[in-house]
């Protein structure tokens, strides 16, 4: 028997069940792993109440990321085989598969491998933040190395965020975060923010200016949207591009029609899979450029706690309660 992480009603973190399964052998293009972190991210919450962009399937599994070893692999797998360490990315149908599990069955699109150094919280929190950073900032908002660009982003505390300061700082940008209250400056500079504007407390257009010498941002990174995204609009500077990818304020943004037409401002939108994972040329860029500095230290996750498996209503409920800084991780002891 195998343990993992089901759920069937729609809720939030009291609605989560661990059960006992039989493993069943992986099927064609699937692959057998033995999970040993499991990476938490706001989407399974939404997943969870029903409100993500995909439905859930009653009786449904969750997890989105993880780490773990290979046990076995089905017909037509080519890429892993049993013993290799593997990261487990949000590659596959998110109401069909479930990371969250002492033995899994995932497809083998899912996988990437793992630099041998690298432990397996760090494995496990990795992909999920530094992938949607990566792709959020240089595939999609245009970062370059050396160009010296002013970079703001809201819900800045995520593990995207603190991903996001570091993919930044080693292309030579500036990175602005904006958090609601001060409880979060002194540790939003400690996971190397530049600058942090308290949004109850300052005006961001204003600082966002000074900050910038009166040019305005390079690249924003939107997860709020509503007043907050409409907010930092105004702050963009010529030709800039702005990048939505959450919806923590439940109301999407008006169109910034002022910024786009006086300024040039570009809006688009981002998703970790859709955008970059599920595109063969844009992933091996990213994997080529994120396992690289994984495995030489230059980038690595910041982790907030570390919940053992039989907590992961406590670990959701820690999410939920938007207390933590950077990445939540569970371990799975086998």
């Amino acid at each position: 028997m195998t343990k993992s992480v089901e759920f069937t009603a729609l809720g939030g973190p009291e609605v989560l069940t661990i059960v006992d399964r039989d493993p069943t052998p992986p099927g064609p293009g699937e692959v057998q792993v033995a999970v040993k972190a499991a990476g938490l991210n706001r989407a399974e919450l939404l997943f969870v109440a029903g409100q993500y962009l995909v439905d859930p399937e009653l009786p449904s599994r969750l997890g989105f990321e993880g780490a773990g070893e290979v046990l076995a692999v089905g017909d037509a797998v080519k890429r892993v085989s049993p013993g290799d360490r593997v990261a487990i990315t949000p590659a596959f149908k998110q109401n069909g598969y479930g990371v969250l599990g002492e033995i899994i069955n995932i497809p083998e699109t899912a996988l990437e491998r793992l630099p041998d150094a690298v432990g397996w919280p760090d494995a496990a929190a990795f992909w999920m933040a530094f992938g949607t950073a990566y792709g959020l900032l240089v595939q999609t908002g245009g970062l370059i190395e050396g160009a010296g660009q002013s970079v703001v982003l809201n819900a800045a505390s995520s593990s995207v965020g603190t991903a996001a300061f570091q993919i930044i700082r080693a292309h030579g940008g500036t990175s602005i975060a904006t958090t609601r209250t001060r409880d979060k400056v002194e540790g939003l500079k400690a996971a190397g923010a530049d600058h942090v504007i308290v949004t109850e407390e300052e005006d961001v257009l204003a600082r966002v200016m000074e900050i910038t010498a009166n040019r305005g941002f390079d690249i924003a990174l939107d997860a709020v949207q509503g007043e907050a995204g409409e907010t930092l609009a105004n702050a963009a500077g010529f030709e800039a591009t702005m990048v939505a990818y959450g919806l923590l304020s439940g109301a999407p943004s008006m169109t910034p029609f002022y910024p786009m037409v006086a300024k040039g401002l570009r809006v688009t939108g981002f998703h970790v899979a859709w955008s970059m994972l599920d595109h063969p040329k844009r992933r091996a860029v990213a994997v080529e450029h994120l396992n690289a500095r994984l495995a030489d230290g230059t980038y690595k996750p910041v982790i907030d706690k570390v919940f053992p498996f039989e907590e992961i209503q406590d670990a959701y409920r820690h999410m939920a309660s938007n207390a933590h800084l950077g990445k939540i991780v569970v371990e799975v002891a086998q």
